[in-house]
């Protein structure tokens, strides 16, 4: 299976988590993009709860989103979490095609994994030569479970889809963090470090690129299903009443002093202790921009909290601003929903690389 090399005039990029699928399926046209269909749909509520989701449940997510969104597709690119793989950067003779490297990795790969190639999908990608010997190439090995991969792969299958690529969602980030950076770095800069804050429903991730590579990844136990719960149980609400709520407005006088600001304070926190990992890590970077994801970042003032109490200037994800749009794709939702559409649009970019 590979993660990094695959061809295709339109990609629909996939994101699965454990309460909602996320598609989005692009089309190229000339230098640039256009979205052809997007579409999200909730899992049942308790799904986020179990250990592992069913691939019958996310199949099912994923027919009701290809037939939301009206995508046609027959093949997909999805990913396996950050906490699913294993990496290693290797060193190799410059001179190695890439068989010669990938029967290099085959021989040796028990030298640096827990696990036997058995029990593993792995693949390698070339980055560039070795600062230290110019004889030497730095080569990336990625592996995971092959359970993991092949979960992915048959909720695809019985959901009437191919796996194209399964990827991993931090280098589907890098995709995405690709086309957002024009916008807001610094030009006359030649080093940037940008963290991606992508708050999903269960999991706060933090992915620091630096010039577009990630280089730290780091997850906490906070998300938006958390404040929807707090908001079910405090004004007597069921769970899908208490997420239209929060998402459309129409909640009590008191919501955001009793439930949102302590919501937004303690997520915060976690961002902050994030961040100080990141810094405790051993790098002298510092950070120059945070890139808000996810379902909860766009909720009321949170860029403005974080910009005040970080003094790191804060940018909301919109990957499509510089997309066309088909005729099929309703602006003003697709727009709502962009920073939770980050991964997914990763997702069909990596569809597109050779």
């Amino acid at each position: 299976m590979s993660w990094f090399n695959r061809t295709k005039k339109s990609s629909l990029g996939i994101d699965i988590s454990g309460t909602t699928i996320k598609l989005l399926e692009l089309k190229r046209t000339g230098n640039s993009y256009q979205v052809a269909h997007f579409s999200i749909v909730s899992l049942p509520p308790d799904s986020s709860s179990q250990k592992r989701i069913s691939t019958s449940l996310i199949a099912e997510g994923i027919i009701k989103a290809l037939k939301k969104s009206g995508s046609s597709s027959k093949q997909a690119v999805v990913a396996v979490t950050e906490s699913a793989i294993m990496t290693k950067t290797l060193s190799l003779t410059a001179s190695l095609t890439d068989d010669e490297m990938e029967n290099e990795l085959i021989l040796t790969a028990d030298q640096y994994l827990p696990y036997s190639l058995d029990e593993l999908n792995f693949d390698f990608e070339v980055q560039g030569i070795n600062q230290h010997n110019t004889e030497l190439v730095d080569v990336l090995l990625v592996a995971s479970r092959r359970e993991n991969v092949d979960d992915r792969i048959e909720a695809l299958a019985l959901a009437g889809l191919k796996a194209s690529i399964v990827d991993v969602e931090g280098y589907a980030l890098e995709n995405a963090f690709s086309i957002l950076s024009t916008s807001f770095l610094n030009p006359d800069k030649d080093d940037h470090t940008i963290a991606i804050v992508d708050i999903g429903s269960t999991l706060t991730s933090l992915t620091i690129l630096n010039n577009g590579k990630v280089i730290y990844t780091r997850s906490q136990s906070i998300g938006g299903k958390q404040l929807t719960e707090e908001i079910q149980r405090h004004y007597g609400l069921t769970y899908e009443d208490a997420g239209l709520a929060k998402k459309q407005g129409g909640l009590p006088d008191n919501y955001q002093e009793t439930i949102l600001q302590p919501f937004q304070k303690s997520l915060i926190q976690q961002i902050q202790r994030s961040l100080q990992s990141f810094n405790s890590s051993g790098t002298s970077k510092n950070i120059d921009g945070i890139i808000l994801a996810g379902g909860c970042a766009s909720m009321i003032d949170l860029d403005l909290l974080i910009q005040s109490q970080l003094n790191i200037p804060v940018n909301i994800a919109n990957p499509f601003l510089n997309m066309q749009l088909s005729k099929q794709v309703n602006a003003k939702s697709l727009y709502q929903d962009s920073p939770s559409l980050m991964l997914a649009c990763g997702l069909a970019l990596r569809g597109f690389e050779e």
